[in-house]
C-alpha cells in the first residue's frame, strides 16, 4: 500500500510505503505525481518506508520508466527508513541522479521534513 501526500502551497510531497506495492498503488501515486508536477516544475520528495513486502513486477517496470522520464524532475529525495539496506540504497543512488538524495531513520523524520524544507540539517 502507498499513501500520498502533498503540499499544495509547496513542491513537497510524501509517500509511505507500507507492505507490498501493486500496479494499482503505483497507478495512483504516478497520477498524483504528475498532477503535482504539472502544477511545480519540479518536486522534493519524502519517502517514508514503514514496512516493505515488496512490489508487483509490472509496478517495478513502471516505476522505473516514470522515474527514467522524469529524473529531472525532482530536486531533493529524503528516504526514511528503519531498514539499513533502503537507507544505504539511498546513499548509493545520490550518486548517480541530479537530485539529492539523503537518508534518515523513521525516528528522524521531522529532520528529514526540515532538510527538505530547506533546513538543510546535516
Amino acid at each position: 500500500m502507498i499513501e500520498y501526500r502533498n503540499h499544495p502551497d509547496s513542491n513537497l510531497v510524501e509517500i509511505s510505503v507500507t507492505g507490498k506495492v501493486t500496479e494499482a498503488d503505483f497507478d495512483q501515486v504516478m497520477t498524483q505525481l504528475k498532477g503535482d508536477l504539472e502544477q511545480h516544475g519540479q518536486l522534493r520528495i519524502l519517502e517514508e518506508i514503514q514496512s516493505f513486502e515488496g512490489i508487483d513486477p509490472i509496478a517495478l517496470w513502471k516505476d522505473v520508466r516514470f522515474g527514467l522520464a522524469h529524473v529531472n524532475d525532482f530536486t531533493h529525495a529524503a528516504v526514511v527508513a528503519d531498514a539499513k539496506w533502503v537507507r544505504t540504497f539511498a546513499e548509493a543512488i545520490n550518486s548517480v541522479l541530479s537530485a539529492e538524495v539523503k537518508a534518515f531513520e523513521r525516528s528522524q523524520i521531522e529532520a528529514a521534513r526540515q532538510w527538505l524544507a530547506g533546513g538543510f540539517v546535516a
